[in-house]
């Protein structure tokens, strides 16, 4: 793909970054909404995103519900509150507790609110590429799906949102220099406070939609995340470096209120179970080659700096991070039997 519609392709998945993208998406639900009053379904199902309506997980959603529409000869309908106009995670999942949302798409952060176990997938150093996500997935997902059903969630489909790198205006290469920067930390991110603490900086903390401007202001100068989502946020015009290797995975799912699921038709919830699982591999393999697309365009713009030449010092703050969560967020034996898959093969 040329580099130009590739940079378009990504800043399709672009939210957050200025009120027009929630005016945008405000109006299109306002409109959507107006067009189905002389005709309103029985049921509605409603999900949030921070994609974008016609980011192509946004697309694939409008799809998801024409086809609802179809099964179930216009009883229910898949109402998409995208691009963020339900607010940021911890909004949602907030939303979802109290009844105005049925479900999510979510990372990590969202997960981790709904069942705190999740995180083990997430912690710092402990899975750090692909081929170990999906192996530890594919023998712990049944025990995660369990976990999510007894906090009254189903867990409708995994999905990735790229590897993790450490982008600054500043050169990063030792966890010391951390401690010179102003580092953001995510509200509701245990994770990333955890990995920043271990690394003795200080860290700060806001939600995703203020990144942006504090990086405008100099509130922030340092960002952790994916390729994905600094090209995407436009952060990467505030940035001048990005660390490489990727790290750990931003892992996502798709999950749905038990009860709001099972009030459904059962041709809906069919569906719904079989689409994801349909499409699964699909978005899956699609989220990574458009970070490693995303790397490769950040990487023309912003300078690479090797931080596994401090490799040993960057293994210690990882391992004193996640250690400082088992116990708290995982069990140190859920921690141990991912450590032990992930040792045995990668």
């Amino acid at each position: 793909m040329p580099r130009v519609l590739l940079i378009s392709s990504v800043l399709l998945i672009t939210v957050l970054v200025s009120g027009d993208s929630f005016r945008s998406e405000a109006r299109a639900e306002s409109a959507e909404s107006s067009s189905q009053a002389s005709d309103e379904p029985t049921q509605q199902l409603r999900i949030a995103t921070l994609a974008p309506r016609q980011s192509e997980l946004g697309r694939a959603f409008q799809q998801l519900r024409k086809e609802l529409k179809e099964v179930t000869d216009g009883q229910v309908n898949l109402k998409m509150y995208a691009g963020g106009v339900a607010g940021d995670e911890m909004t949602v999942v907030r939303k979802m507790r109290v009844g105005q949302l049925d479900g999510a798409l979510l990372t990590s952060t969202g997960l981790g609110a709904l069942v705190p176990q999740v995180l083990v997938l997430q912690a710092p150093g402990l899975i750090t590429s692909y081929p170990a996500l999906d192996d530890v997935r594919e023998k712990l997902g049944p025990d995660l799906v369990a976990l999510f059903d007894k906090a009254g969630y189903e867990l409708i489909s995994w999905g990735d949102s790229g590897q993790v790198r450490i982008f600054s205006k500043h050169k990063i290469q030792h966890p010391n220099d951390l401690r010179n920067v102003r580092p953001w930390v995510w509200r509701g991110s245990p994770t990333m406070k955890a990995f920043i603490e271990a690394a003795g900086a200080n860290g700060v903390t806001m939600g995703l939609p203020e990144v942006f401007s504090a990086l405008q202001t100099g509130m922030v100068d340092t960002v952790i995340a994916s390729s994905i989502g600094v090209l995407a946020f436009q952060w990467h015009t505030k940035l001048v470096t990005m660390t490489k290797p990727g790290g750990g995975i931003v892992v996502g799912a798709y999950v749905i209120k038990k009860d709001r699921l099972a009030a459904l038709p059962k041709a809906a919830q069919d569906h719904i179970r079989q689409s994801a699982k349909d499409h699964a591999q699909e978005f899956r393999e699609g989220g990574r080659r458009i970070d490693k697309e995303a790397s490769d365009a950040l990487a023309d713009r912003l300078k690479a700096v090797n931080i596994w030449r401090n490799k040993d010092a960057w293994e210690a703050v990882q391992r004193d991070a996640r250690n400082s969560l088992a116990g708290r967020l995982y069990s140190k034996s859920l921690m141990t039997r991912v450590q032990e898959i992930v040792g045995k093969n990668y």
